[in-house]
């Protein structure tokens, strides 16, 4: 076997998060290696230098922009970091392209849009991933023998269907008097199946946006697609502090479902 060990690397390295239809024009001019889709694929890494500083660059996303993580030495943030807003001064001054700092907030209101799940809010350790709907994530490791901690669960479900699972729900109303604060009931039919889990207000939908796990009828396993036409047959409305909310059932992504930005590929306005 491999003779490792863990080190905890915490506090060596910090993350900063270049996202947006610029994104790639943005870092191009600064970092020694190419970023188009050849050099540096979805999901995949390449190690380069920023301003004189070792790096790795990511092309990830949690928000659904084509956009790049760079992970950076905690010695050298602060450098890469002046380096990456400069050349974000230059681009405004040359194209009128704002790059303004964006926070946790704006994180979870584009990530809400986009679909993808929060640990601790969308995801714990009682949910599967079939049941979050994100069964893509276990089915390479499902198609070959190699064992590993609930693989005899996740087969089960794959063969028998789900009881239970997580749902996208967007309020009805054009202009919410009120947020949604989580824990709300979750209605079908006149039934209660569930209560919301995470919610976040969409600004560039205008959408006030709730997740939430819900059960299959009688508690009885459903294959996807009979869950889904089952979800896609009733009428929904989220009970808040008694007032029934009515709700539009999200089977795909709030915003840009087929995943165009992600891919680099914007309208031309956009760029206008």
């Amino acid at each position: 076997g491999y003779n490792a060990t863990l080190r905890d690397a915490t506090d060596d390295y910090c993350m900063i998060s270049v996202q947006g239809p610029y994104s790639r024009e943005l870092l191009s001019g600064l970092v020694d290696i190419s970023l188009d889709d050849e050099a540096i694929p979805f999901s995949t890494c390449r190690h380069a230098k920023l301003a004189g500083h070792d790096l790795m660059v990511l092309r990830l996303t949690f928000v659904g922009e084509l956009g790049f993580e760079l992970h950076v030495p905690s010695g050298s943030a602060v450098a890469v970091y002046e380096a990456v807003m400069k050349a974000g001064a230059d681009l405004s001054n040359s194209k009128g392209v704002k790059v303004p700092n964006a926070g946790y907030r704006a994180i979870d209101s584009m990530s809400a849009e986009k679909g993808f799940r929060h640990w601790h809010a969308d995801l714990s350790n009682a949910d599967t991933p079939f049941e979050a709907g994100i069964g893509f994530t276990a089915l390479a490791k499902l198609k070959t023998d190699t064992p590993f901690l609930g693989r005899e669960a996740l087969e089960r479900q794959r063969a028998e269907g789900l009881t239970r699972k997580l749902v996208c729900l967007t309020l009805d109303e054009e202009k919410p008097e009120t947020p949604l604060h989580g824990n709300e009931t979750i209605w079908r039919d006149g039934q209660c199946i569930g209560y919301v889990k995470s919610t976040a207000f969409g600004f560039t939908s205008g959408k006030q946006i709730a997740y939430g796990y819900v059960d299959a009828p009688e508690g009885k396993p459903m294959k996807p697609k009979a869950f889904n036409e089952w979800l896609s047959a009733g009428k929904w409305h989220i009970s808040d502090r008694h007032v029934e909310r009515p709700s539009t059932l999200c089977l795909k992504s709030v915003f840009d479902p087929s995943n165009k930005r992600i891919k680099g590929e914007y309208p031309p306005e956009v760029y206008a």
